[in-house]
């Protein structure tokens, strides 16, 4: 199912996933879609494999 939001975004921002779109053949919508899938994909799978988002792992306790 899919749900209707209203967000408010800076102009740079639009410009930049509007390009992304077209880059890759999709909609406003489905770009910030394929960005949010992206990237929330990505943070759950540092936070499973214990490095931080910066990709530095943690330092363990000798």
């Amino acid at each position: 199912m899919k749900k209707r939001i209203n967000i408010t975004l800076e102009d740079e921002v639009v410009r930049r996933v509007d390009r992304f779109a077209d880059e890759h053949y999709t909609s406003r919508s489905g770009a910030i879609t394929m960005l949010i899938v992206d990237a929330t994909d990505r943070l759950e799978s540092v936070a499973h494999s214990g490095k931080t988002a910066a990709g530095q792992g943690r330092k363990r306790e000798k």
